[in-house]
C-alpha cells in the first residue's frame, strides 16, 4: 500500500489497492488515512468491509447464532465497533485490534440474550443477571416444551366446558335477580362486566368501570360496584372468580350477598353486618376533670359540669386505670 497528497485538496489518495493486516501500526496508519479522507474513503471502506466479513460475522457465528439472528447480530456488531473506531481512545489503545474484538463480542452477546428474553439489550442483561442469581425463572421455548410432548392449550372449550360455563353465567344473572335486578338486565350486566378491561392500574382498584356506566346506562357508584361486585380485585374476588373457585356456595357467603345489595341501594355499603362483633369499648369518663374552654380572651381552664364523682367503668376491669388517669391529670393542673 503506498499513498500519495493530492495536488488540489491536499487529500491522501491510494495508489494500489489498500489490504487490511491485523496489525496495530497498520491498523493506525489506516484510521489516520480515514481521519483525514473520511470514512466513504476508499481506505474507510475496506477498513469497515474487512470488520464485517472478518471480525464481526465469525464471532456471530462462533457464539451460534443463525439464520436472521445472524444477520442482526452481525449488523449490530458492525455498527458497535464502527462506533469504536471513531473514538480517540482506541489511538492510544495497546492493542486496538483486542479492543475491537472485545466491543463486537459483547455486541453480538447482547443480540443474543436481547432475543432469548424479547426485550432491549439493557433490560435484557438486567434480566439475564437475576436469571443467574437466581431470581427469576429462564425463559422456556415453546418448540422445547412441545417436543417433551406438552400441547398448546386450545381455545375451544368443548361440549363440557360449554355447559360448564353457561351454567357459570347463568349462576351470576340468578344472583343480581335475587337482589332486585330484572332479569333481562341482569344477563346484560354479566355480560358487560366479561367484556371489561383487564390491565391493572395501580392508581384505581377496578378498571373500565366509567365505560361500563355508559355502556349499561347506570349511574357511575352503581357501575363500580357492579364491577366489584361481579368480578372483584385481586385482594377480594367477586362473584364470578368465586364461583368458578368455589361454586354455588360462594353465593351463601354473607359478602357477597351484601356486595351484591349494594348495587340496588347506594346507602348500604358491601360490608358485612357488625352487629355481632365486639362491642366498642366505651371512652373513659371526663366528669369533674378540668378542660379548656374558649372564650374571647383566651383559653381558660374550667371543670366539666357533668357531677359525675365516679368512673363509668367501674363495672370492668378498666376502671382503675381510668382512675389512676384521673388523678395524674388533676395532679398536673394543680387540681386537689
Amino acid at each position: 500500500m503506498t499513498c500519495s497528497t493530492g495536488p488540489d485538496h491536499g487529500r491522501s489518495t491510494l495508489t494500489t489497492p489498500l489490504r487490511i493486516v491485523r496489525d496495530r501500526d497498520r491498523l493506525l496508519r489506516v484510521l489516520a488515512i480515514i481521519d483525514s479522507d473520511g470514512w466513504e474513503s476508499p481506505a474507510g471502506t475496506a477498513l469497515l468491509e474487512y470488520v464485517r466479513t472478518q471480525l464481526a460475522r465469525p464471532l456471530a457465528i462462533d457464539l451460534g447464532v443463525r439464520g436472521a439472528a445472524a444477520s442482526q447480530a452481525e449488523a449490530t456488531a458492525w455498527e458497535a465497533v464502527w462506533v469504536a473506531m471513531t473514538k480517540p481512545s482506541l489511538r492510544s489503545a495497546g492493542s486496538p485490534w483486542g479492543v475491537l474484538w472485545q466491543v463486537a463480542r459483547r455486541a453480538v452477546l447482547g443480540e443474543v440474550v436481547a432475543a432469548q428474553l424479547a426485550t432491549n439489550e439493557r433490560r435484557a442483561r438486567t434480566l439475564a443477571a437475576a436469571v443467574r442469581a437466581g431470581e427469576l425463572s429462564p425463559p422456556i421455548a415453546l418448540e422445547v416444551i412441545m417436543a417433551e410432548g406438552y400441547e398448546p392449550a386450545s381455545g375451544d372449550f368443548g361440549p363440557v366446558g360449554e355447559v360448564v360455563w353457561r351454567e357459570l353465567l347463568a349462576s351470576a344473572d340468578r344472583a343480581l335477580v335475587d337482589v332486585g335486578w330484572p332479569a333481562d338486565e341482569a344477563a346484560r350486566i354479566v355480560d358487560a362486566v366479561l367484556c371489561m378491561p383487564t390491565t391493572p392500574e395501580s392508581r384505581c382498584t377496578i378498571v373500565g368501570w366509567r365505560l361500563l356506566a355508559v355502556d349499561l346506562g347506570v349511574p357511575p357508584w352503581q357501575a363500580r360496584r357492579l364491577a366489584l361486585a361481579l368480578r372483584g380485585t385481586a385482594s377480594a374476588p367477586g362473584v364470578l372468580p368465586r364461583l368458578v373457585t368455589d361454586g354455588e356456595s360462594a353465593l351463601c357467603d354473607e359478602r357477597v350477598r351484601n356486595a351484591l345489595l349494594a348495587t340496588r341501594d347506594r346507602s348500604r355499603t358491601s360490608t358485612p353486618d357488625v352487629s355481632d362483633a365486639e362491642p366498642r369499648r366505651r371512652a373513659p369518663c371526663t366528669a369533674g376533670l378540668p378542660v379548656e374552654i374558649s372564650t374571647d380572651s383566651g383559653v381558660a381552664g374550667a371543670c366539666c359540669p357533668s357531677p359525675a364523682p365516679t368512673c363509668c367503668h367501674e363495672d370492668c376491669a378498666s376502671a382503675p386505670k381510668c382512675a389512676e388517669d384521673r388523678g395524674s391529670r388533676l395532679a398536673r393542673l394543680g387540681v386537689e
